[in-house]
């Protein structure tokens, strides 16, 4: 079963929609932030996406962070959330996409 973190993960990201915190590139480093794994920018690049612009930590290139409500063009999400438990899915508030009309 899935841990109370990722419970807070799910959550979110059903009730916000497309963002980071569904997406299968990002790996959260926490509830709130987490690491984009699509591409692997230098240290300066890393935290600019928290809006962070001076640090006395030294950052080596990496994967950009990113707050979980980040959108960008890369989302993607073919994670089967039909394969978790029903209590589980209830609780996050999925809903199970509709079909893509035919054209």
């Amino acid at each position: 079963m899935r841990d109370a973190r990722q419970e807070n993960i799910d959550s979110f990201y059903w009730k916000t929609g497309k963002c980071c915190a569904g997406c299968d590139w990002w790996r959260s480093l926490n509830t709130r932030a987490g690491e984009c794994t699509r591409s692997r920018p230098t240290g300066r690049d890393r935290f600019g996406m928290l809006g962070i612009t001076g640090s006395s930590l030294k950052v080596g290139a990496g994967h950009v962070m990113t707050p979980r409500d980040h959108q960008c063009g890369d989302f993607k999400d073919e994670f089967d959330w039909s394969a978790l438990p029903l209590p589980y899915l209830a609780r996050i508030g999925y809903k199970r996409p509709s079909p893509d009309p035919q054209p």
